[in-house]
Order: C-alpha cells, then sequence, then structure tokens
C-alpha cells in the first residue's frame, strides 16, 4: 500500500514538473546580436513565439499561411492562439490543420488533440456559469453531521491519487507514443515552434 502510494506521488510530481516547464520550441539560427533578429519570417515568428511574444508571433504567421496554405503555418497559428490563452481561435486553427496537413504520424495527431482539449477545457472553465434559475441552499441539520464528511470528494486521498495516476499514464503514454517521430516538415526548412 506505502509503495503504491510513494509511486503515485512520485508521478504526480513528474507530472507537475511536466506541466510547469516553459513550451519547447526549436531553436532559431544563432542571431549575430543580442537583438538581432532572423531575416527569414518564420525564423522572425519563431524567435518571438519563443521569446514569448506571441501575438507578434501569431501575426507573421497568418502573414505566412495567407502567402502559402501551408497547413503548418495553421499548428504554428494555433499554438499563438493556445499560448495567448484565446481557446476558440486555437481550436478552429488546430481542426483545420488536423484537416489539411497530410501524413501526420499518429504521435503528431495525438498531441494536436491533446491541445484541443486543453483548449476546450479552458474555454468550459473561462465561460460564465448559467444563472438561468434560482438555486436552493440546503443547510445541514447540524455541525457534527457535517464535519465528518466536509470536502466532498475533492478532498479525498485517494481521488487525487488515482487523478495523479490517471496523468502520469497519460503523460507517460503520450512520451512513448511520441518515440522521436519526426513531424511534418515546415515548408522550406522553416523553424516551427512545437
Amino acid at each position: 500500500m506505502r509503495a503504491r502510494w510513494t509511486l503515485a506521488v512520485a508521478a504526480a510530481g513528474v507530472v507537475v514538473a511536466a506541466l510547469a516547464e516553459p513550451p519547447a520550441i526549436a531553436a532559431p539560427a544563432p542571431a549575430s546580436g543580442p537583438a538581432a533578429m532572423p531575416d527569414r519570417p518564420d525564423l522572425q515568428a519563431a524567435h518571438l513565439f519563443q521569446t514569448g511574444k506571441y501575438t507578434d508571433a501569431l501575426a507573421i504567421y497568418q502573414r505566412l499561411y495567407a502567402e502559402t496554405h501551408h497547413p503548418t503555418y495553421l499548428r504554428n497559428i494555433g499554438r499563438c492562439h493556445q499560448m495567448l490563452r484565446q481557446p476558440q481561435p486555437a481550436i478552429e486553427n488546430f481542426q483545420a490543420y488536423l484537416r489539411d496537413a497530410r501524413d501526420l504520424q499518429p504521435a503528431e495527431h495525438a498531441e494536436i488533440e491533446g491541445y484541443i482539449a486543453d483548449m476546450q477545457r479552458l474555454e468550459v472553465a473561462a465561460a460564465p456559469p448559467a444563472s438561468a434559475a434560482p438555486t436552493a441552499t440546503v443547510t445541514a441539520p447540524s455541525a457534527a453531521a457535517g464535519s465528518s464528511r466536509s470536502g466532498g470528494i475533492a478532498h479525498r486521498w485517494w481521488f487525487w491519487t488515482g487523478l495523479g495516476a490517471l496523468v502520469a499514464a497519460g503523460v507517460i503514454t503520450a512520451v512513448a507514443a511520441s518515440g522521436g517521430k519526426e513531424r511534418l516538415p515546415c515548408p522550406g526548412g522553416a523553424v516551427c515552434p512545437p
């Protein structure tokens, strides 16, 4: 029992550490100075994305997609919206990428589906609560009766242990499924964010 608990806590720690890391992105070509920007627009956008300037990167990726109609730019546009916490445009661009990109590896398809699921959860969390009907308030008959079971399921140790195990299993499955497979190549050797 103690070994399972330790394993569950360790797995949850790995998941939290993985989620806390900033998003990885392919490194652009080395610049000649600290503020130097690459010459190619795709490299400029990748640099802007990497430095957290998602709005500026988004504008470049949108222009590049309008010029080339290459599906990888849909993915990049979706990633910018994702980082800007704009779920609806992110979902739309990720879905368009899945529809238009040819020869996607299963791992990348799963990765994009994961991005879509994340954005759908964000969209639900950001939605204002529906207050069409007044809610009734239920009070406990006595303080002693309510104190033995207060907090609900979210305050049970087994809930968080199970949730941690599920998240860890999902992360491990995603990492194992990726297996180092290459993504759809960027147009003209461009550098694209992950």
